[in-house]
Parts: C-alpha cells; sequence; structure tokens
C-alpha cells in the first residue's frame, strides 16, 4: 500500500509542476526564477516518493545510517 500512495503522491504533484514548466516561456525573467525556486522542493519530494516506491523502506535506512555516522 505505501508504494501505491507514493505513487500517488508523485502524480498529484507532477500534475501541479508540469505546467509550470511547461508555460515559462510566457512569463518575464522575474517570474521565471522565482516559479522555479519556488518548485525546486517540490521537484525533490516527487523524486523521494518515487525513489520511496522503488524501493520500500531504503530512505529510512538511509536516514538511519546517516544518523549513525554523524553521532559516531
Amino acid at each position: 500500500m505505501p508504494r501505491v500512495v507514493n505513487i500517488a503522491l508523485a502524480a498529484l504533484l507532477l500534475v501541479f509542476l508540469v505546467p509550470v514548466f511547461t508555460h515559462l516561456g510566457a512569463v518575464g525573467t522575474g517570474a521565471r526564477v522565482m516559479l522555479v525556486a519556488l518548485s525546486v522542493p517540490f521537484v525533490l519530494l516527487v523524486v523521494l516518493c518515487l525513489a520511496s516506491a522503488l524501493r520500500p523502506g531504503s530512505l529510512g535506512r538511509l536516514a538511519r545510517r546517516a544518523r549513525r555516522s554523524r553521532g559516531a
């Protein structure tokens, strides 16, 4: 079930992100910079959702290993 949720969340976010990037040519430079800067966290969230859907639990293991290596 988590795979389905992650894929659905990534698809939902892409529904909102794709039109932003396809219509960037119609806006000014300042607006382009702002839109790209605001959409970067959402693009990262899509990537993380898809990574989690491909290998459930791998992101949690990676976070635990990073915490252990920082603490040691």
